[in-house]
């Protein structure tokens, strides 16, 4: 096949994973008229700081090395970032026992990387334009506006491509690995917060090294911007040799990642992957464990079989566990002020984020975690047995966790023992509020919506949906188990617990009621939200 023929193989690739690409994102014509808005003013700040450095250059000034070097190393980080993301969502999309049939393997590769490349040149396209224009109206040089976007599209070219071909080596090290994917995955989590650390401790040496490793890169961060202000010749004091020295150094780089790129993916088309073929971490459902020698009598047999299969899937995919980090977002962003400004007992916020965290945990998304075996989920179980099934799930692990985190605080605070106990009771139905409510929003999801995503710890795709629609259920949730617990954070406040000596009532009283008050309300909450929910399940339609 010629190379004109591979090459025309490659754009129509492109442009399908693009189509692709923009249905699956599910983003609606509000959602990318904010993102255009948002890319224009970020173009017109970028226009603003240009014009302003190109004044400066006009002038005689110096050209800022450093600051520009360190502006465009952030740059190139989040383009090779995201064009790895693109990466990881399209690669798994690709179908490979189709394509190879038709195409050799170098098609779909470059298409891939044609795909990437679009994508970040779409998002890059309007700052590029700010950035030039503003270079070009503070040197009084057209020129340099072209220089600029070659300089910036040459950079961006080869974020894409070290993007590209740097997700496809980490992916076939995975395959390669028999833990590999997990480590990744570990390190995608949780790294950011020992980078942070580090930060934190190594701050005064790092800000003191800081200038070294400028210099070190000012070499190449010169280079590029000479290439930049080539069309300004001789006023931007730049040297022009250096500049076209880049381009010397970008199409070579560009040739062999996108070589790179066809080998590491005919290499994971073509091999064969490691894997486990062993029995390791398997458990029945339906019979055995200590969840039946205890509740054999009292639940049944179907909702025990939902429990334990939710505590599988998390096990094995701790998706749901997940979600926990935007309760712990929701906490730290809303909560913590809350607490510092009005004085609520941080002991109550404790209980009230593990209460939802746990919630969230085994009560969200349903539909999703279901979603392959949902024809046999709805011919066998009924909607009361599931939905309990879930609450079950929930209220086995969470109250067990509020109370051995909740009692021995409070014991070791100013709360008394009848608070403390409160505030255990007020949390354990917080958790069954906030698995209800997350299981009847769920449940609201459409089959139709769901598409197939990556998910952290396993080759396996999970099913979610695209675009803002989870974001606005989780936001719903928050709201209403804020509702939920709105009495014992009223109640607990230090203004209006001692206001209750005006009445006669002592102010543990008061807190202690507002407690109670709070378990009501989340109670029935959970009642109707279980209602709501089983009517769903009955209703739900899977064509």
């Amino acid at each position: 096949m010629s190379a004109t023929t591979i090459l025309a193989h490659s754009v129509r690739i492109a442009r399908t994973e693009w189509r692709c690409h923009r249905r699956d994102a599910g983003q609606s014509r509000i959602h990318r008229r904010l993102l255009v808005g948002l890319r224009l003013v970020v173009a017109a700040a970028l226009g603003a700081a240009g014009r302003s450095i190109g004044r400066d250059l006009a002038a005689g000034q110096s050209i800022p090395v450093t600051e520009l070097w360190l502006a465009g190393a952030v740059a190139f980080a989040w383009a090779v970032w995201r064009s790895a993301t693109l990466t990881h969502e399209r690669f798994s999309r690709l179908d490979p026992d189709m394509l190879l049939t038709a195409v050799p393997a170098r098609a779909p590769a470059l298409g891939l990387l044609g795909f990437v490349s679009a994508r970040l040149a779409a998002s890059l396209a309007v700052p590029t334009l700010g950035v030039a224009g503003g270079l070009a109206l503070g040197l009084r040089s057209p020129a340099v506006a072209l220089t600029v976007i070659i300089a910036i599209a040459g950079m961006a070219a080869l974020a894409a491509a070290v993007g590209v071909t740097g997700r496809l080596a980490t992916q076939l090290v995975g395959t390669r690995l028999t833990r590999g994917r997990f480590y990744r995955d570990l390190f995608v989590l949780f790294g950011w917060a020992a980078i942070l650390s580090v930060v934190a401790v190594f701050r005064s040496t790092l800000v003191s090294a800081l200038p070294v490793l400028a210099g070190v890169g000012s070499l190449s961060g010169a280079w590029i911007v000479d290439l930049a202000l080539l069309g300004a010749g001789e006023r931007a004091g730049i040297e022009a040799r250096r500049g076209l020295a880049v381009l010397g150094l970008i199409l070579p780089s560009l040739a062999l990642f996108a070589g790179g790129t066809t080998v590491l993916a005919r290499r994971l088309w073509e091999a064969e992957p490691t894997g486990s073929d062993g029995a390791h971490g398997s458990h029945p459902l339906v019979d055995g464990g200590r969840l039946d020698r205890v509740l054999a009598g009292a639940v049944s047999r179907p909702v025990r079989t939902v429990a334990r299969e939710r505590w599988l899937a998390e096990r094995r995919a701790p998706r749901g566990v997940l979600n926990t980090a935007y309760v712990l977002l929701f906490v730290g962003v809303v909560g913590f002020p809350v607490v510092g400004i009005v004085g609520v007992p941080l002991l109550l916020l404790v209980a009230f984020a593990l209460a939802v965290a746990v919630g969230v945990a085994f009560g969200s998304d349903p539909i999703g975690v279901e979603y392959r075996v949902l024809p046999m989920l709805f011919t066998t179980i009924r909607g009361r047995q599931f939905v309990s099934g879930l609450l079950l799930a929930a209220l086995v692990v969470g109250a067990p966790t509020v109370t051995a985190v909740v009692v021995p605080i409070g014991l070791f605070s100013s709360a008394t023992l009848l608070e403390t106990l409160a505030v255990a009771l007020g949390g354990v139905a917080i958790c069954a509020c906030t698995a209800a409510v997350g299981v009847a929003l769920g449940l609201g999801v459409d089959h139709d919506g769901l598409v197939p995503v990556p998910s952290f710890f396993t080759d396996v795709p999970a099913y979610a949906e695209r675009g803002w629609a989870p974001f606005r259920r989780l936001a719903v949730l928050f709201a209403v188990v804020s509702v939920a617990g709105l009495p014992a954070f009223l109640g607990t406040m230090p203004a209006v617990s001692d206001s209750g000596a005006g009445i006669g009532a002592p102010a543990a009283a008061v807190r202690i009621g507002s407690l109670l008050l709070t378990t009501l309300v989340a109670v029935a909450i959970a009642s109707g939200a279980v209602r709501i929910a089983v009517r769903r399940y009955r209703r739900y339609q899977l064509t």
